[in-house]
């Protein structure tokens, strides 16, 4: 920044002549700075050489290592690292200190460097997905140079544009991580460092002692995020049992627990057709006051009744809804109100917006230019039909299995074997673009329901997003998705099947049962810019 310095001189009496103050400009501090190449590098086990360059406006810089498996020499502007072979089972760190200039101008750097040893498990060693399971205080590794399954769904166009390769990748780092923790002061200790890209193609890291969830990315070295991954970190044994003809996980993704008054059970949350999750309320379970009805469903209360309950309620609703900001030691910030998604006419829509905005939210649209109430975060196309109806896109980016056939998409959020529910995975629909009344297969729980009709597990009462990016109906509501799709515009409302609950009873299917004249089956359930809970059902190839 420019110093001025202001002269002031003795008052002197000049007749036709006046003084103007004097600027004097200083040069800009000269302080020691250095930058490396790179910030970090993976050895294989045999050992090898890296080199790194060191940029530094000083004439003198050295190096300090403690690791006495590194050794290193200097020539100019090159530091080279010489790592002998790694004989131990575990994996190693050490830390490369440079510093420039002479005490007390001095600038550091550092450079971690990792070798590896043969406790790196392997997480895609049965298959690449968007999702990895990993146990606590572990060193892991997956392949990044795949998108998702590496599997052309041949419905987005996504991989005819741009691969199932992953290239020019140059470095990992933590988008978030968060636990199902209130006061969010476990966060950070999901992941235990940076995650480290070696040019083999996989991504390194080390999970730290507490369960939760986190997500990873791969970034180019203009620092454009190329692919992410959820990493689900816990120690629990995922379990599976039968219904519909399906075998379905006992939790929902991200879930650290299947007890049905704990808010760790409530996993992540997931626009429809999108890899990316979202967080849900960070807030304890409230038990919600209900109206009472006699058997016509006419409400049998006093007005006063009514109201003490409906400010109850309303109460309630103010503290549990509340938008999850939970980063931990991550790079970014959650973006969820305010963000609609991108105008985007043709496939691939916006799907590569939202690989490169993995906390984005992306809501409605009502930009009457291209049509008011488009509820798609992936694309708005057709706008207008010859009769002059909006539609939504008609997309497939899950799959939409027939019955009892689940395969997975490249954008598919479950780990590895599993995928999301096929159609009819809740029940039978009775008619193409309707609903099931399948309450009669549920019961009620606390903060819950559980499936006594299908395979017993308890489904939490998370709530969801609605299309703007609000979080709501947590502890009152359950929705989630499947895989199957209904079209686009009046004729199938661009929705999703959804097991969801209205009036306290269980539908699946989408709703309200579609009907032109009804406006607002447009932003209800089943639109795909809802977040919504996803139960993962195995893979049947």
């Amino acid at each position: 920044m420019k110093r001025v310095l202001i002269s002031i001189l003795p008052l002197v009496v000049m007749v036709g002549c006046t003084k103007e103050p004097t600027e004097i400009v200083y040069p800009e501090p000269d302080y020691a700075n250095v930058v490396l190449s790179s910030e970090s590098a993976v050895v294989e086990r045999e050992g090898g050489v890296k080199e790194i360059f060191v940029s530094t406006n000083r004439d003198v810089w050295d190096v300090e290592c403690v690791a006495e498996w590194v050794e290193f020499s200097i020539e100019e502007n090159s530091l080279t690292l010489f790592v002998e072979e790694n004989e131990t089972e575990e994996s190693r760190m050490a830390v490369v200190t440079v510093v420039a200039g002479t005490d007390p101008d001095t600038a550091v750097a550092r450079f971690k460097l990792m070798q590896l040893g043969n406790d790196a498990e392997n997480l895609s060693k049965q298959g690449t997905a968007n999702c990895y399971i990993a146990p606590t205080q572990s060193t892991v590794k997956f392949h990044a140079d795949i998108r998702g399954n590496g599997v052309d769904d041949g419905r987005s166009r996504y991989l005819a544009t741009y691969g199932a390769q992953i290239v020019g990748g140059s470095y990992a780092e933590v988008v978030w991580e968060a636990t199902f923790d209130g006061d969010k002061t476990r966060s950070t200790a999901i992941i235990d460092g940076a995650p480290l890209y070696a040019k083999n193609g996989y991504i390194y890291l080390t999970t730290g002692a507490v369960e939760g969830n986190a997500l990873v990315a791969l970034c180019s070295g203009e620092g454009e995020i190329l692919w992410s991954w959820h990493i689900w970190v816990t120690d629990a044994v995922i379990g599976s049992s039968e219904a519909n003809g399906l075998e379905w996980m006992d939790r929902n993704i991200g879930a650290l627990t299947t007890e049905m008054n704990d808010i760790s059970n409530r996993g992540m949350l997931y626009q429809w057709g999108r890899k990316e999750p979202f967080l849900p309320s960070p807030a304890e379970y409230v038990a919600m006051p209900t109206h009472s009805y006699d058997d016509n469903y006419d409400l049998n209360e006093t007005e006063e009744e009514y109201n003490r309950i409906e400010a109850e309620i309303e109460a309630n609703r103010i503290v549990l809804n509340v938008n999850n900001m939970q980063t931990g030691d991550g790079d970014y910030e959650w973006q969820y109100v305010g963000y609609p998604a991108p105008v985007a006419l043709n496939a691939p829509g916006n799907i590569t917006y939202a690989v490169e905005h993995p906390t984005t939210f992306l809501g409605c649209r009502t930009d009457i230019a291209i049509g008011e109430y488009v509820f798609d975060w992936y694309m708005q196309q057709d706008l207008m039909n010859t009769s002059g109806v909006m539609m939504q896109s008609e997309s497939q980016l899950w799959g939409d299995a027939e019955a009892g056939k689940a395969y997975k998409t490249i954008f598919d959020p479950c780990p590895v074997g599993y995928c999301v529910p096929p159609r009819g995975a809740f029940g039978a629909i009775p008619a193409e673009y309707a609903c099931s009344y399948v309450s009669d297969e549920w019961t009620k729980q606390e903060y819950g329901w559980t499936w006594t009709g299908g395979n017993g597990d308890f489904f939490p009462a998370v709530g969801n997003y609605d299309v703007s990016g609000l979080i709501g109906e947590t502890s009152e509501r359950m929705l989630y998705w499947t895989a199957e799709s209904f079209g686009s515009g009046v004729s199938g409302f661009g929705k999703a099947a959804t097991l969801f609950v209205a009036f306290n009873d269980i539908y699946y299917g989408i709703y309200p049962l579609l009907d032109e004249s009804v406006g607002a089956s447009w932003y209800s359930y089943g639109a795909r810019a809802y977040g919504a809970s996803v139960r993962c059902v195995k893979e049947t190839k």
